[in-house]
Formats: structure tokens, sequence, C-alpha cells
């Protein structure tokens, strides 16, 4: 006789619809209603949204405390040492122009262990305004002027005799780079302690020249570009600029706005000149100098009318007026203002 399956689902004739399991080790396993599985899905769900509740708010009160902690260290550190200080060293403006100044010598230059004389030399110089929004000073420690270019201009007038004069320029043209004939590109290297204080503006000059002038020399004309190294090794780059300078040659030189040219100069002279200027004013965003743009005015306006030159309006810088204000000075002695310049303002 074959016995009965106990894992079968046997029906309770009792109950009508219930069902019972009987498991293989005889067992009787009831299933829950399926009311009682909801709420228990549900309260297990409910128990891990909470779980993970806490969690989160565990991990934001870590975070939180942790920067607690950093903001109080900085508020200690700031408490000891003060602010971070920063500069932020820009050129806001730049000009050139030959003003006096310069402390110079003269002497005869055919006397050995000649007697020398004190006097006042006119030369160029580069005017260059410093701004430093930021809440630290900047020091500026090192400036440099490169000169890109050099050449002489042609003097149109044989003039020339024993004096000599010297400059003491703050950076000195050597010997080997005199600008007859053009010189290779070089620089000129200076250690200097310039401070600009916090969301101030200051001024910078900078004299560049020969440190002796013979008598009859003719200008010089050059293109440079001067490198500031301040806080740290940090360079500020400005330029190029064109230069001139005042030569020792009385029949040829720069005066206000106005230029000397020699009544009869020598054939070819003033096209060469023109043509070395016009070649220098082509240089990408330069600085021109007053003086290099009075003389590009003055050679093509003799070019054009050579009987037309100003003569005697013309002061020489050999002999400097004191009632006179120099390039840049102010009329009542106060703060030299920076002189005007024909084109370009550094930006």
């Amino acid at each position: 006789m074959t016995s009965a399956d106990r894992r079968g689902t046997q029906e309770n004739n009792a109950h009508g619809n219930a069902r019972q399991y009987i498991a293989q080790n005889g067992n009787v396993i009831i299933p829950e209603p399926p009311e009682e599985a909801g709420r228990r899905a549900k309260h297990r769900k409910q128990v891990a949204w909470g779980l993970g509740g806490l969690f989160a708010i565990a991990a934001l009160a870590v975070f939180y405390v942790i920067k607690i902690e950093g903001l109080s260290k900085e508020s200690n550190d700031l408490a000891r040492h003060g602010p971070e200080l920063k500069s932020n060293l820009v050129a806001s403006q730049v000009s050139a122009y030959i003003e006096g100044g310069i402390d110079g010598e003269e002497y005869d230059g055919t006397v050995k262990n000649a007697a020398r004389t004190k006097t006042t030399v006119y030369g160029p110089h580069i005017d260059i305004t410093l701004g430093n929004v930021a809440n630290g000073t900047s020091l500026v420690t090192k400036a440099s002027i490169t000169f890109n270019r050099l050449q002489s201009l042609k003097t149109c007038a044989a003039i020339g005799g024993q004096v000599i004069t010297s400059a003491n320029y703050q950076f000195k043209i050597p010997d080997n780079q005199r600008p007859v004939p053009p010189a290779k590109p070089f620089t000129l290297t200076k250690t200097i302690s310039y401070e600009v204080t916090a969301n101030k503006h200051d001024r910078l000059m900078l004299t560049v020249g020969l440190p002796e002038i013979p008598d009859g020399n003719s200008p010089w004309l050059g293109v440079v570009d001067v490198t500031l190294e301040h806080d740290g090794g940090q360079q500020l780059k400005i330029g190029p600029i064109a230069l001139v300078d005042t030569g020792a040659n009385s029949e040829f030189y720069p005066a206000d706005d106005k230029w000397k040219i020699p009544d009869k100069p020598a054939d070819g002279c003033i096209e060469e000149n023109i043509k070395l200027v016009s070649e220098v004013l082509k240089t990408p965003n330069v600085v021109v100098s007053r003086e290099v743009a009075s003389l590009d005015r003055a050679l093509r306006h003799f070019k054009d009318s050579p009987t037309g030159q100003p003569k005697e309006d013309v002061p020489s810088p050999f002999a400097p007026n004191p009632t006179k204000n120099p390039p840049g000075q102010s009329a009542d002695d106060g703060p030299s203002a920076p002189a005007p310049v024909d084109t370009n303002v550094y930006r």
C-alpha cells in the first residue's frame, strides 16, 4: 500500500481556504498572511532608511568638526602671523624723454690729469609709473635695460673740439658697445631697492647713456626693453621703448619739441637719418620718446622745406636756462609729473 506524500499541500477542511505545507522533516509550515508580510517588509525598509539617515548625520557631523578645526587653525595662524600679504606689480604708464639733472664733469681730453669742472648733463630718462593694487608691499630688487638696437645718427656737420663731458648715468653704455657701428643686442643690469607700497602708484626713473661724450659726438638712437625683477624672482617686462640722446654737437641736437639741424647738412645726411628713424618707428608696439617723435617731424620738414627751419628759437641743451622747468617738472616746483609723449602709452 502506497504511503502519502508528506511534502504535499494539504487542505484544512476545518478552516476552509487555509493551506499548510509539510516539510521533509515532517514539520508543518503555515505561511504568513499577505498583510503581515507587507507590514514586516515596510518595517525593514523603515529601519534601513533610519540607519542610512543616522550614518549621513554622523558623516555630516564629522565633516563640520574637521571644518571647524580648520577654521580654528586658520584663525589662530591669522592671529599669530597676520593676513597673508601679496603684491601685484604692474606698469600703468611709461614715457621717455630727455631731462637735465644728471651729475657730470667737463675736462680737456688732450691734457693728462686735466682739471674737471662739475656740470649738469641732459640725457635720456625712462619714466615708469608702477601700480601695486594689493595688500602687500612690492619690492623691486633688480632692473635691466636691453638694447635691441643702438646706432649713431649722422651729424650732418663736422664739429668737434677738445672738451669731453662725463655723465653719471644709472646705466652706462660700455665702450665696446658704443653706437658706431651699430652694436649687437646687449643688456645692462643694476641691483636696486625700490618699494611700491600696497594699493599705491609710484614712479621709477631710469637714466641711460654714454659715460663720456666727446665734443662733436652725434646723438645716438636706440630701442630698449626694461625688465624689473621683484618679489622673489618675478619679472615685469616693459617695452620696447625708442630713445635718443642729446649728443654733443652744437649743430645737431634736440631741445624741447624741436631739433637744431645744420643750415647746410652734408649730402644724403638728412635722408639717412629719416630712414633710420623710420625703421625705429616701425618697431611693433614701440613707446616713442618725445624727442624721437620730434626728430622724425623735424627731419621730414627740413627735407620738404630746408630754408624754413627755425634757427634762433632753438635753445641749447648745453647751457640750460635755470628759469625754465625741465620736461616733466611742474611750474610750482612740486612733485614732477610724467612728461607727455607723442605716441603710445604702455598698457
